[in-house]
C-alpha cells in the first residue's frame, strides 16, 4: 500500500536525517539500529546485518499479532544469519553442536510445530539470500535474487532437522517425506549488485504472510521505505 504523508515523513527523517552515525534510532532488547545503518536504506546502498536482523524481528512481532488474531495459525520463526553461518561454517563444515540450543528461543521450543522458519544467509560476506522451511508442508526452499541454486544450504538445513529431531524427540526423522527445492526461475531477481538485502527482506516479508512474490526490481525503493518504516514502528506493516 502507499505510505501516508506522516509515514513518508518518518521514513525520510530516518533514512536521510542529520545526526551522528552512531546514534541509535531503534532498539529492542539487545538489538539496535544505528543511524549509519538506517542510511543504508537509501537507494543504491547494500544492507548490513543490523538492518536485516532488526527487520526480521519486526516480522516476528507481526507474526505474533497475526497468530493472536487467528488462533488456528501456527507461529513462524525468523533466525538471524548467524544461525546458518554457525551451522555450516565455511572453514570447519557442518556443526549441529553450534546451534543445538537455538531452538529453545522459538515459540513452543519446538521447531517442528512451527508454520515456517526463515533463515537469512550471508554468502561469503557479500551477498544476501535466504532459505525458508515450510514445516507443515515438509519443504525447504532457497531464494536468491541472483539465481544461485542453494543446494548446499537446503541439504544442510535438512540435516539440521534430522539432528534436531533426534536430539529433542529421541527419534529419527523420515527425510523421505521432505522436499528440497533450489532457487526457482520465477524468483524475483535484482538487476544490480547491491539490492540483495532488500530482496531477502521482501522474500521473508511476503512468504511469512503467505503472499506470492509479486515484487520486482522496480519496487525496490518502496521496499526500502517499507523496511525503514517497519524498523521505526517496531513491527512490520500488514
Amino acid at each position: 500500500r502507499p505510505l501516508t504523508e506522516k509515514e513518508q515523513s518518518i521514513v525520510q527523517t530516518a533514512i536521510f536525517g542529520m545526526g551522528p552515525p552512531s546514534e541509535i534510532l531503534a532498539t529492542s532488547d539487545t538489538d539496535t539500529v544505528q543511524r549509519e545503518s538506517m542510511r543504508r536504506l537509501q537507494p543504491g546502498q547494500w544492507l548490513n546485518d543490523e538492518v536485516i536482523h532488526y527487520f526480521l524481528l519486526c516480522l516476528a512481532r507481526r507474526d505474533e499479532q497475526m497468530c493472536k488474531k487467528d488462533t488456528n495459525r501456527k507461529r513462524s520463526h525468523f533466525f538471524k544469519s548467524f544461525f546458518v553461518s554457525k551451522l555450516m561454517d565455511e572453514a570447519s563444515g557442518y556443526r549441529y553442536q553450534n546451534v543445538k540450543r537455538w531452538s529453545k528461543k522459538v515459540a513452543g521450543k519446538d521447531v517442528f510445530a512451527l508454520d515456517k522458519i526463515v533463515f537469512p544467509i550471508n554468502v561469503g560476506g557479500v551477498h544476501w539470500t535466504c532459505a525458508v522451511a515450510f514445516m507443515q508442508e515438509k519443504k525447504i526452499q532457497f531464494y536468491d535474487s541472483m539465481g544461485g541454486g542453494g543446494q548446499r544450504y537446503v541439504n544442510g538445513l535438512l540435516r539440521y532437522f534430522e539432528d534436531e529431531h533426534k536430539d529433542k524427540k529421541k527419534a529419527s526423522l523420515d527425510t523421505s517425506e521432505w522436499n528440497l527445492v533450489s532457487c526457482q526461475p520465477d524468483t524475483p531477481q535484482q538487476l544490480n549488485g547491491f539490492d540483495c538485502g532488500v530482496f531477502t527482506c521482501m522474500f521473508a516479508d511476503f512468504l511469512s504472510r503467505d503472499m506470492p512474490l509479486i515484487f520486482s526490481q522496480e519496487h525496490v525503493t518502496e521496499c526500502r521505505e517499507r523496511i525503514a518504516l517497519s524498523i521505526m514502528n517496531g513491527s512490520a506493516l500488514f
